[in-house]
């Protein structure tokens, strides 16, 4: 039996150092146990970072603990905030809550990568990009992993994401169909995207002509005719994959191994979008009434920029969907067309100017396409 001191301030000094030891060992337990749950392999338990850890296992960092570049300094207050954010993703996984792609929370910083790599580094992915590290890295500043995001990872993710949609939904296959994929991926698809330079060398951030990354590419021959700011719109239509080699601003416009739409290229694009947010050419005043015949030549071409359906409250709103315009009123009989002359002499053409400009009616009524009423 623990016999306690008589005297009040020894009672108290005893009841201390117990609490704190109770204290400690419970901290050291509890550090101990939360460590081991720290390894890579525990990382895979939970399905939803799996693909990351796959990635990882294949890639030129397998050697290198998560830790090592997720897991910051590894202060006391870092570690349990660290803790903190795992054990919310514990929380999210118990729950069902879980979505793809997995949010990560510590991005490697870049003296993680100092500490194996060397800002003083020459080689570049290719013979003839110019890519000074140490101007990008200590000069301005530009975080390693904004350039070097797939090395480990592969937007291994994203891939999932894809892989989910070609089983319907089904985890498994999905997960192999994904091991196979990053099995075969070559060195190429680790490398920087061209996405990843044109988000800062937009000419103003950074320059934007060719030569200031590239020591033999110019501008492509088929760029250098007069005309090609206006005639592009052919060639974008046949082969968007060409344009945005060059020219994708932003990562992950289309999902790894998909082919690229026409609509992702351009809307998902800010490099397009800087100058498709004007008018075309095309667009003259009395477009809004000949655009019907352009249309029927090229409906794809319009549908680049306008949506065929609206796309409610989250859509884009600068994009006029054709259903703003061509919804026929309830007020319009099956016979309009025939009847309207009857109805605007008893009602006036007020209500007709909503949809209609005077063009809209000069057009048929001086053309010869109808008789005059």
């Amino acid at each position: 039996m623990l016999h306690l001191p008589a005297n009040p301030w020894l009672r108290r000094l005893v009841y201390t150092a117990t609490a704190c030891a109770i204290i400690a060992g419970v901290y050291s337990l509890s550090d101990y146990v939360l460590s081991n749950k720290e390894s890579p392999g525990y990382c895979a338990t939970c399905h939803e970072i799996r693909p990351q850890y796959t990635a990882w296992k294949l890639s030129s960092h397998s050697q290198i603990n998560c830790l090592t570049c997720h897991g910051g300094d590894n202060s006391t207050l870092n570690r349990w905030a660290r803790r903190r954010i795992e054990a919310r993703n514990k929380l999210i996984h118990l729950l069902g809550k879980q979505q793809y792609p997995f949010q990560k929370n510590f991005v490697p910083s870049n003296e993680t990568c100092g500490g194996c790599h060397s800002v003083n580094r020459e080689i570049t992915p290719s013979g003839d990009l110019i890519i000074p590290h140490r101007e990008h890295t200590t000069v301005t500043g530009t975080p390693c992993a904004a350039c070097h995001v797939d090395v480990v990872h592969a937007r291994a993710g994203h891939r999932m994401t894809a892989a989910l949609q070609k089983t319907g939904g089904k985890s498994d296959p999905a997960f192999a169909l994904l091991e196979k994929e990053l099995q075969d991926l070559g060195p190429k698809e680790h490398r920087p995207l061209m996405g990843a330079c044109m988000g800062c060398h937009d000419g103003r951030k950074a320059p934007s002509a060719c030569a200031a990354c590239h020591k033999e590419l110019d501008i492509p021959e088929d760029h250098k005719p007069a005309d090609w700011a206006y005639n592009h719109g052919g060639g974008a239509r046949r082969d968007i994959q060409y344009c945005v080699y060059c020219h994708a601003v932003l990562l992950d416009v289309a999902r790894p191994g998909e082919p690229l739409t026409l609509m992702q290229g351009v809307r998902g694009n800010p490099f397009c979008v800087e100058c498709h947010i004007q008018l075309p050419v095309t667009h003259t005043p009395d477009f809004k009434l000949k655009h019907k015949f352009r249309a029927d030549q090229n409906l794809e071409g319009c549908l680049v920029c306008h949506d065929a359906k609206a796309k409610g409250p989250a859509g884009r709103q600068e994009i006029i969907t054709c259903g703003e315009c061509h919804r026929t009123p309830e007020t319009h009989p099956e016979n309009y067309r025939k009847q309207h002359p009857k109805i605007v002499a008893q009602k006036g053409a007020t209500g007709c100017f909503k949809c209609h400009d005077t063009t809209s009616c000069s057009y048929c009524h001086t053309q010869g396409l109808v008789g005059l009423p």
